[in-house]
Parts: structure tokens; sequence; C-alpha cells
């Protein structure tokens, strides 16, 4: 059987680029086809392979510049074929790569990633004017596919009268990365606050917070949009973004994860959990995540200390091992094992 990847896009490194470098470990050999591609932005073997792209990506720089071509997204689907030598395509959507053109005889796994376009595609006059002709083709073209497996159970929920079989599979995440550490083994005297989801207001407004209850914390993660405020803290207080060998006993040594993280798929927070530690997050990140040892709450100073409270009292009773087993169902090792499962019913 001879397999080709599909994708919307390869433009930064991010976990839906993740999630592909994930399939393609599982095909070594498959070509790649997306609508546009950054040369050099996702680094690893995804750039070792041959990829084909459209005309897009001269024209693009960024994931919101995909979106505001969004309405020639069909048009371009048509233009863009994939061979007829693969037997199967196993395709990683974020609402449009399941349109690319192929052979009739050719099979499609669709693992529908999110619905991110939805947001994305009518600000500018001609996503407006296009706007439902797109949704139309993005609903026909999912149901054109041989199976569809969806990340989260409210996306096969907004999709059950259209695909009634979607099955959810969590996306893969590397847990192996990020140990169980003792928790005797750190003091756990500061807060971990992830910096990216807060704007540099609102980055002030919580370290004024922080400071008034005489609490230690620590930012983590990107924090170019916080230069401004730097200088009034140590260096020491934004540890920025490091790989996870460098980030595992930061966020395994503090007291829990404070983040409003919920542009992106919660990385830090499901890291923080690996290593038995609570995280206290924005509400809109309980699409994915729940379980013991983790607090949601609103960006509001009674919300946080009330929360941050809960941490304190159930710190004596905190079970690592519990907390940890909420993050395995990402497991990156079931990912694959649950992908090769639907393989397998091809071959019978």
């Amino acid at each position: 059987m001879k397999v080709a990847i599909t994708c919307d896009y390869l433009l930064e490194r991010n976990h839906y680029s993740e999630v592909i470098e994930t399939i393609c470990e599982l095909f070594p050999e498959a070509r790649l086809y997306c609508f546009a591609h950054k040369e050099g932005k996702i680094l690893g073997h995804i750039e070792q392979r041959m990829i084909t792209s459209t005309h897009l990506s001269k024209k693009i720089n960024s994931v919101d510049d995909f979106y505001s071509y969004s309405y020639q997204i069909p048009s371009l689907a048509k233009n863009l074929f994939v061979s007829c030598e693969y037997d199967l395509i196993v395709n990683i959507s974020k609402g449009f790569s399941q349109g690319i053109r192929h052979c009739d005889k050719a099979r499609v796994i669709t693992y529908l990633y999110d619905l991110g376009y939805e947001n994305k595609i009518h600000k500018t006059l001609l996503q407006k004017i296009f706007h439902s002709f797109v949704i139309s083709w993005v609903k026909k073209t999912l149901k054109n596919s041989t199976i569809v497996m969806v990340s989260r159970s409210d996306i096969k929920k907004e999709l059950e009268n259209l695909i009634p079989n979607a099955e959810v599979v969590a996306p893969p995440f590397r847990v192996s990365d990020y140990s169980l550490f003792p928790k005797t083994m750190f003091k756990h005297h500061y807060f971990a606050v992830e910096a990216t989801g807060l704007s540099l207001e609102e980055a002030i407004e919580l370290t004024s917070w922080m400071k008034e209850w005489e609490l230690e914390f620590v930012f983590v993660g990107p924090d170019d949009h916080l230069n401004s405020m730097k200088n009034n803290f140590q260096t020491s207080q934004f540890f920025g973004n490091r790989c996870s060998g460098e980030h595992a006993p930061v966020l395994a040594g503090s007291k829990a994860l404070i983040s409003f993280n919920d542009q992106e798929f919660p990385n830090l927070a499901l890291a923080t959990m690996a290593t038995g530690r609570p995280v206290i997050l924005g509400n809109e990140i309980k699409k994915w995540i729940h379980g013991t040892g983790s607090y949601f709450v609103s960006f509001h100073k009674g919300s946080i200390r009330a929360m941050i409270d809960e941490v304190f009292a159930n710190e004596e009773h905190l079970d690592g091992q519990k907390i940890r087993a909420h993050v395995m169902e990402y497991h990156d090792i079931k990912f694959k094992a649950q992908i090769k499962r639907v393989l397998e019913s091809f071959v019978k």
C-alpha cells in the first residue's frame, strides 16, 4: 500500500505540525501535499521529504495570511492533485485539505485537528462574499473521506449530523519528554505563568496581584510581547521558550501552572500535569483538559485567588500519579497505535 500525506499548510512549528510529524514517522516514505509551505520554517524530517504545494506558498508568510486567501482554497484544491500511484491518503486537516483532488480509487483517512477556519474566514470583503460557499465546500468534502477521526468530543458533536460515525482520537503529545519527579525533590515555592495567552496589560495586572499576595512567579514560554515590562523584574522571572528538557524541571518545581492560553494546543499545561503538578487554566481550555489537578478560572482577581487557595489547600494530598494519568490519553504512542488500528481495517 502506497501512502501520501495531505495537510492544510506547513508554515510554522506548532502542535499542528507536530501531529503531521507524528504521522510522517508512521510513513517514512510518504510524500506530502499541502496548500502552502514555507521552506525552512518547520525543520525536522518533514523538510527532508518531497513536498508539493500551490502558488499560495509564494504569497503568504503566516497562518493568518493563509486564511486571508481561504476563498481561493476550493479552486486550489482542484488544481492540487495527489498522484494515482497512491492507494491511501492520510489527511491531517484544519478544515480544508480533505478537499485536495485525488483518484477515485484512493481511500482517504481524515484526521480533523480542529475547525479553526470558522473564526478566520469572514474578515475581508472577498471572504465575506464567499463565506457560505467555502463552508458548504468544507462540509461536502469532509463527507467524501472514507473515515473521519476528530481530535475532540465537541468537534464530534458539532459534526454529528454530517458525519455520525466520526471517532474521537486525542492528538499526540510527547508525554515521555516529561518525567514524574519525586514530590520531595522541589520546594514548589513559585507559580509558573504561561506568557502566551496573556496580553501585556493582563500580564502586568496578574503580576501586581501576585505581588500583593506575596507569591513568587516565573513566566514560561514565548514572551517577546512582554519585553516592555521585563525591566521591572529579575531576569530569572522570564524563563522564555525552551526545549522540553529545560522546561520539565521548571514546571515540576512549580506550585502550579497558571495559563490563559486558548490560542494553541495546551502543551505547557499537559507538560505540567505530566510532571505531576496541578494547573490553573482559563475556562476555554476545558475542551482539552479535565480531571484531578486541573482548576478553571476566568481572568478575574477573585477567581484566580480562589483557585490558588484550592491549590494550597490540596497540596498535602496531591497525587502526582493521578494528575499524570489524565495526560496519558494524549500519549503519542497511543495516537500511533490508534492510527495503525484504522489502517489495519483497510488491509484485512
